[in-house]
C-alpha cells in the first residue's frame, strides 16, 4: 500500500505542474476554445492554490482509469468550510454543418462539480471520489471556495479495453468495450487487427471516451489473434514502442472459433437508431405529423396536417438532393410532387404516403398552396438490404449485393466493406440516389466467410491532421458523426469444387 501511495503522490506532483498547459493544448486540428476561464481566476493572487494530493491503490490498477477510487487531501484551506470538488474536462466531438458537411472535431474546455466537501477545523481536507466516465488523458482537479481556487492537482486517466465473448462459431458478434479514449489526436483512435488484418478503427470522439466496437468472428476453427493498436490515422501503428504516444496501451486478445456457424441470417442489418429531425413547422397554427418518422424506401406512412385553409387544393412536395461530389458538377436540392390533395372543411389532411425510392437520411415534406409553404415535416430513409445473390458457391463465384436508401451526406454516403475482417473497399450511394449494387467474387477455403459493411466518413476538411476517411468505423453505433447508421452483415459459404473462371464483367 505504501508503494501505491508513493506512486500516486509522484504522479500528481508531476502532473500538477503541467496539467493546465496540457488541458489547454489543441492537438492537430482539434480546436480547443477557451470557456469558463473567469472561474479559474483567483480572487486573491497573493494566495496561490495549495497542492491537492491525489493517491490511489496501485495494486488494483497500474494507472488510474474510469471508476478508480482516488483519495484527495490538502492542507492550509479555510477552516470548517464547505467547498466544491471540480473536475476539469472538455465538451465537444464531431462537427456537422448544414446537415451534410463534416467538419472534423472541436472541443471546448469545461468543468463539472464532482461533490461538495468540507474542510476540518485545521483547514485540512480529506475526501475520496471515483474518476468519472470521461475522456482519457490529463484532467485538472480543483477545490473551489465560490470562484476562488484554493487547491489544485491533476490526474492522468488511462484507457481500458474489454472484449467479449472469447469464443464462438464463425459469425459470432464480438464487442470490444473501451473507456478513457482521449480527445487529443494522438490519444483518440485505436485500430482492431484480426489475424494481422485491419478490421477497422475505434473512436469515442463524441461519447466522452467510452464506446463499443462491434465486429464478427471469422476464419478456421482455432485461436485467432486480435491486436488493438494505436493509430491516430485510423491505420495501425506497428512500431508503437517508438511512437510519440508509446505510453498508451496496446491490448491483445485471443478469440477461439468453434465448429459450426452463428445462428444469424445470411444477411441482416444491425438495429437502426432513431434519427434526429427538426421539429415540424407551420404558418398560422398549421401543424404536420408523419408516422412512422423513419423507415426504408416504400414505407407506408400516414400524414396528418391540421390548421390549414378549408377546402383548399394543396401539393405534398418531397425534398431531396441530386448530383455528385466527384463529377465536378456538384449537387443541388431537388423536389418532387408526391400528390395533390384537398383539405377538409375544417382544414385537415389525413392521407397515406408511400415513401419514394431515394437517398438515405433526412427528407423534407412540404404542404404547399401554390408557392406558399403552409407546413413542413420530415422523414428519415433507412438503408435497407434488397438482396444478396447467391449466398453460397465455390471460390470465384460472382456475388451481388443490392442496397437501397444509402445516404448522401459526407458522413453517411458510403459503406466500407471488410471480407473476413480485412478491408475490401467502399461503395457510394449519392450518384444513384441511394440505389447501390456491389459485385465481387467469393474467395477463400470452403466454409463460411464474413462480409461486413461499416459506416465511414467519405470526406472532410483536408487541412486537418487526422483524416479518418473511407475507413470502417467499428464504433459506429456510439460515435459515428451525424446520423447513427447501422452496420450491414452478410455471410457467404464457399463450397468445395473448382474455382469458377472469371473475366472482364463489363
Amino acid at each position: 500500500m505504501r508503494a501505491a501511495t508513493a506512486f500516486g503522490v509522484a504522479l500528481v506532483v508531476a502532473l500538477a505542474g503541467f496539467a493546465c498547459e496540457r488541458a489547454g493544448q489543441s492537438a492537430g486540428s482539434e480546436k480547443t476554445l477557451p470557456s469558463g476561464s473567469e472561474s479559474r481566476v483567483l480572487s486573491d493572487p497573493a494566495n496561490p492554490p495549495k497542492p491537492l494530493t491525489l493517491t490511489y491503490d496501485r495494486s488494483k490498477t497500474s494507472k488510474p482509469v474510469v471508476g478508480t477510487a482516488v483519495d484527495a487531501t490538502a492542507e492550509g484551506l479555510p477552516a470548517n468550510k464547505t467547498l466544491d470538488l471540480v473536475w476539469g474536462t472538455v465538451d465537444g466531438g464531431w462537427v456537422i454543418e448544414d446537415y451534410f458537411h463534416f467538419r472534423g472535431k472541436k472541443y471546448t474546455e469545461t468543468e463539472r462539480t464532482l461533490a461538495q466537501v468540507t474542510s476540518d477545523a485545521n483547514g485540512a481536507l480529506k475526501t475520496r471520489f471515483a474518476i468519472p466516465e470521461d475522456f482519457g488523458g490529463v484532467h485538472e482537479i480543483f477545490v473551489r471556495d465560490g470562484k476562488t481556487t484554493v487547491a489544485q492537482g491533476g490526474v492522468e486517466v488511462a484507457q481500458t479495453f474489454e472484449m467479449s465473448p472469447k469464443e464462438g462459431p464463425v459469425g459470432t458478434p464480438i464487442e470490444l468495450r473501451v473507456n478513457g479514449l482521449g480527445w487529443r489526436t494522438m490519444e483518440s483512435t485505436w485500430v482492431v487487427n484480426w489475424d494481422n488484418q485491419q478490421a477497422g478503427y475505434v473512436s469515442a470522439a463524441s461519447s466522452h471516451g467510452s464506446a463499443v466496437a462491434r465486429f464478427r468472428a471469422t476464419g478456421p476453427v482455432g485461436e485467432h489473434e486480435i491486436n488493438v493498436m494505436t493509430g491516430w490515422t485510423g491505420q495501425a501503428y506497428l512500431n508503437h514502442e517508438q511512437a510519440p504516444n508509446a505510453y498508451l496501451p496496446v491490448p491483445q486478445f485471443s478469440f477461439r472459433v468453434t465448429p459450426g456457424r452463428a445462428a444469424t441470417p445470411p444477411f441482416y442489418a444491425d438495429p437502426y437508431q432513431p434519427q434526429p429531425v427538426p421539429a415540424s413547422t407551420g404558418v398560422n397554427g398549421a401543424a404536420a405529423k408523419i408516422a412512422p418518422m423513419q423507415g426504408p424506401v416504400s414505407t407506408k406512412a400516414s400524414l396528418n396536417v391540421t390548421g390549414l385553409p378549408a377546402n383548399t387544393p394543396v401539393s405534398l412536395v418531397w425534398g431531396s438532393y441530386a448530383g455528385s461530389r466527384v463529377s465536378g458538377n456538384g449537387f443541388d436540392p431537388v423536389e418532387d410532387e408526391l400528390m395533390k390533395v384537398t383539405t377538409t372543411a375544417d382544414g385537415r389532411i389525413a392521407t397515406p404516403i408511400t415513401i419514394p425510392e431515394d437517398l438515405g437520411g433526412r427528407h423534407q415534406i412540404d404542404i404547399r398552396s401554390g408557392d406558399k409553404t403552409l407546413a413542413t415535416t420530415y422523414f428519415v430513409i433507412e438503408t435497407s438490404i434488397v438482396s444478396m445473390t447467391p449466398t453460397s458457391g465455390p471460390a470465384g463465384t460472382r456475388v451481388t449485393i443490392h442496397l437501397k436508401g444509402v445516404g448522401w451526406t459526407e458522413y453517411d454516403n458510403i459503406y466500407v466493406a471488410t471480407y473476413d475482417n480485412a478491408y475490401m473497399g467502399y461503395a457510394c450511394g449519392f450518384n444513384t440516389r441511394g440505389d447501390v449494387v456491389i459485385n465481387f467474387t467469393a474467395a477463400g477455403s470452403p466454409g463460411v466467410h464474413i462480409i461486413d459493411f461499416y459506416p465511414g466518413i467519405y470526406q472532410g476538411p483536408q487541412d486537418q491532421a487526422q483524416q479518418l476517411y473511407r475507413l470502417p468505423q467499428l464504433t459506429y453505433a456510439d460515435d459515428h458523426p451525424g446520423n447513427k447508421i447501422p452496420a450491414l452483415r452478410f455471410a457467404f459459404e464457399v463450397t468445395p469444387g473448382s474455382p469458377r473462371l472469371t473475366g472482364d464483367t463489363r
